[in-house]
């Protein structure tokens, strides 16, 4: 029996993304339903990655996002202690990536994706809360809070790192853990200071007591981001928050006390632009864990959250443009066995990407000046030896996978 009406549950980028392939390439009816009363605001400035560009491309979503962000041809790394590079992540290679990479707005994705989204005809419900699932031999049925029930062909958790799905219906033993790290970021108006800012357009600074990173975020180059990721106590939520009032302010000197240093001269100055400082602990899942189950499927971070490196959406565009393939190419076979096509095809890279970000996420937290210089040395020989291994990261394409060798 063809699969015709997906249930989306999650409805940020993960499940927007899903609902855009599904409809556009499978020709399928997807329902999406998220729990907030509207779409998400709070996530910062993320950095789109070639891959991530050109899928964004394929979904219709990159014209009317392209124009909102900063196109970035490479992130360069560089010691707080010295001011010296130790190396940079290189999209600058048209010819083969098709494109460089984007910063922007986590906001601006996802509105762009809802209007495109709004286009073809399909609208978020908002405020649904998932309380039951009922799985039958042909179907599945969401049940809600509110006593909505939903029937589908398959059900799709794109619910996040707090994924519902998978901790009542997966997996319920696989809930997130805290990393022992948070990020701190802004947004603020730097046009007339970027002759004091020695970036192109994005510079990630590495140090003893965290990593601090400057991006624009526009092409104007006017908007610059800021965000701090270092160490820190359990902070007792799992959502970030926007911090106020004498808070704000304790923060601002915790970061000038990290990261203020002759390589950062401007720091102050930056920082007392900064109003609106916002406060997000890192969460991380286990990996290895189930996906799947009977004919519900984990995409994104609820399947595969890992320490932010740079390409979490990358990844989970990557999951729904591998999904909409395979349920093309498994079209009269059973859901359980597409799931388990999907699942054979994506662990292998997915692995591979949670062993980089465990890496890399651990020099982040506070370290000695022995292990901070050596820090230093590692990763200038960790990104003189992976870029090749990165340029063909950057120029893979699930699209490209030839499926008919399956079966």
């Amino acid at each position: 029996m063809p699969t015709q009406h997906a249930l989306i549950i999650g409805g940020g980028i993960a499940g927007a993304a899903a609902a855009l392939a599904l409809t556009q390439r499978n020709r399928m009816t997807c329902s999406i339903f998220e729990i907030r009363s509207e779409p998400a605001t709070i996530g910062g400035a993320i950095n789109l990655t070639p891959n991530a560009m050109r899928y964004l491309e394929h979904l219709g979503v990159l014209p009317r996002l392209k124009p909102k962000g900063c196109e970035v041809k490479y992130i360069d790394i560089l010691s707080l202690r010295t001011g010296q590079p130790l190396g940079k992540i290189n999209f600058d290679n048209i010819e083969k990536f098709k494109h460089h990479a984007l910063r922007v707005m986590r906001d601006d994705l996802l509105q762009s994706m809802l209007q495109t989204l709004k286009e073809a005809g399909v609208d978020v419900q908002y405020g649904m809360k998932v309380q039951s699932v009922i799985e039958a031999n042909e179907s599945i049925s969401a049940v809600f809070e509110d006593g909505t029930t939903v029937k589908g062909d398959i059900l799709l958790g794109c619910d996040g790192i707090h994924s519902a799905i998978r901790t009542k219906f997966i997996d319920p033993s696989r809930m997130p853990e805290y990393t022992g790290v948070a990020c701190a970021y802004d947004l603020l108006d730097a046009g007339d200071l970027r002759e004091i800012i020695p970036i192109e357009s994005t510079s990630l600074y590495t140090g003893g007591f965290g990593s601090l990173l400057l991006s624009y975020t526009n092409a104007a180059k006017t908007r610059l981001y800021i965000s701090a990721v270092m160490g820190t106590e359990d902070v007792g939520s799992r959502e970030g928050w926007a911090i106020k009032g004498q808070d704000q302010e304790a923060m601002k000197q915790d970061l000038l006390r990290r990261f203020r240093g002759p390589t950062l001269p401007f720091l102050e100055k930056l920082l007392s632009r900064t109003d609106s400082l916002v406060l997000y602990p890192v969460f991380k899942i286990s990996d290895n864990g189930p996906w799947t189950s009977g004919r519900m499927l984990l995409l994104g971070d609820a399947a595969h959250a890992m320490p932010p490196q740079g390409e979490s959406v990358g990844l989970a565009l990557e999951d729904v443009m591998l999904l909409s393939r395979v349920l093309e190419h498994c079209n009269g076979k059973s859901v359980e066995e597409s799931f388990q096509l999907y699942d054979k095809l994506r662990r292998p890279r997915i692995n591979a990407a949670v062993k980089m970000a465990n890496f890399g996420f651990e020099t982040v937290k506070r370290n000695g000046w022995f292990k901070t210089i050596l820090i230093e040395w590692i990763t200038w020989i960790f990104l003189a030896f992976t870029s090749s291994r990165k340029e063909r990261e950057f120029a893979y394409d699930v699209r490209d996978i030839d499926l008919d060798c399956f079966g």
